[in-house]
């Protein structure tokens, strides 16, 4: 999950940073009744967004990056929607090269009142660890087992707590996720969130091959978690059963297993989803969210995803004159949305890795946030990765790669430094996300090289 290119013409002594707090002003929608419809762009023409490569800013002593964005141009669309006059269509030459064909998304885009998000004054609450439970950039790498076995893991893995103040948990293996299914990679999972009645898990994947920006593919697959655990998937002995039926499937000599395996299986088409790193389903209204654009990325926007066909249903643009979307996401009980954000340079307002968090609320009629005016002095690693929120300890967790920070949601706003939590790890993952099932306190980790999801236990 990392950026893979520069924001043009800004320089990174003195240019804007990613997870910073420029104003970003997304351009007029029209009205809904308009009939608007959003087409998936062709891949040529968004692979223009920027290179392939990663980037990690460092910034000051303490090895502290971003991920770089890149800056988009004034498009035609942003340049008329600030004028009434009509203007008609030009005629464009067909391209020579033809991108591959691809399922076509009709999202209705909803007008969204513009929200004032104010920075407003911050108190930021230090922490026992005072910055040394911080993570700095993680060089990721496959586990030994992974290697050994050639991705058709039988046994359980495990990630051990290191160190940390509160916290004491681990993770380990539940389910060992297929590298590729159907022709389709695998091998680049950002993001997992249970329905409703846990039944099913859904997990965002992205086009690892593509710029790390909105303009980036991406689809969702659903899994049968009830089913897959009748089978035996997270029993040692056989737990490759998933990469296994992957293997026999690319092979054309599939067994009766593989067929029962793939049958909890539904991987969704290519659509342009944006990095995708935030999935996450609000319990008040059953509906999945996720973020596409956000920060510098014009406009910022979050999608509900479908979970019958795995397409968008709703695309909304998020406008302010204030701090701009987050990368992740998660819902309370009460469908309040949250997302935090750190800061990449030292300010007056806010020292460096600065923890801000904001709330607010996510419907299809238009997206609201405030900042809370109480925030965190210190960040829990290097990348903003994902947020989860335990409905039965009530407790928000922001996580880093091989570091996470909790805190109690009831005392958001006047916390103790002793109600925060820190936990560090030494198993050289990338900690995609963190997510728990609905009315239960069972946590799980997705984490990638190779992909799997791993439950969380107490230590």
């Amino acid at each position: 999950m990392r950026w893979k290119q520069w924001m043009m013409g800004v320089m990174v002594s003195g240019g804007v940073l990613l997870g910073g707090r420029t104003t970003v002003m997304a351009a007029q929608l029209t009205a809904a009744s308009s009939g608007n419809v959003t087409q998936v762009a062709p891949q040529a023409a968004r692979l223009k967004a920027g290179k392939s490569k990663k980037t990690a800013v460092r910034v000051k002593a303490r090895k502290k990056g971003t991920k770089a964005t890149t800056k988009t141009t004034t498009s035609p669309r942003k340049a008329t929607s600030s004028t009434k006059q009509p203007v008609k269509p030009k005629k464009v030459a067909a391209k020579s090269t033809k991108p591959k064909k691809r399922a076509t998304v009709t999202v209705k885009k909803k007008r969204t009142p513009t929200v004032r998000a104010k920075a407003g004054t911050v108190k930021y609450v230090p922490l026992v660890g005072r910055g040394r439970y911080t993570k700095p950039h993680i060089h990721f790498k496959p586990t030994t087992e992974y290697l050994k076995t050639q991705g058709i893991q039988n046994k359980p893995s495990t990630i051990k707590s290191a160190s940390g103040y509160l916290d004491h948990y681990g993770f380990k293996t539940s389910l060992y996720l297929p590298q590729s299914l159907n022709g389709r990679d695998l091998s680049v999972p950002q993001s997992a969130a249970f329905s409703a009645d846990n039944r099913y898990l859904y997990v965002m994947y992205v086009n690892g091959k593509q710029p790390t920006n909105h303009y980036q593919d991406g689809w969702a697959v659903r899994y049968d978690w009830t089913k897959l655990m009748a089978l035996g998937a997270n029993q040692s002995g056989k737990m490759g059963m998933l990469r296994t039926a992957s293997a026999d499937q690319a092979r054309e000599k599939l067994t009766k297993l593989d067929r029962k395996v793939l049958a909890c299986i539904k991987v969704g088409p290519v659509f342009n989803s944006g990095h995708a790193q935030s999935l996450a389903l609000n319990p008040k209204t059953n509906q999945l969210w996720f973020v596409k654009s956000y920060d510098q990325e014009t406009p910022n926007e979050m999608v509900e995803l479908n979970p019958k066909t795995l397409l968008p249903a709703a695309t909304v643009t998020y406008h302010s004159d204030g701090a701009n979307l987050g990368a992740v996401l998660t819902f309370d009980n009460q469908g309040n949305a949250y997302y935090w954000t750190h800061a990449k340079v030292a300010s007056k307002k806010a020292p460096l890795g600065a923890v801000r968090i904001y709330r607010g609320q996510v419907s299809t009629k238009g997206i609201k946030y405030s900042l809370i005016s109480q925030g965190l002095a210190t960040d829990p690693g290097f990348y903003v990765q994902s947020m989860g929120y335990d409905g039965a300890n009530g407790r928000l967790y922001l996580v880093s790669d091989e570091s996470i920070t909790s805190l109690p949601l009831a005392d958001l706003g006047h916390l103790k430094t002793s109600e925060v939590g820190e936990n560090n790890f030494n198993a050289h993952r990338e900690f995609e996300g963190l997510f728990f099932m609905h009315h239960s306190s069972n946590g799980f980790l997705l984490t990638n090289k190779g992909s799997e999801v791993m439950q969380l236990v107490q230590s």
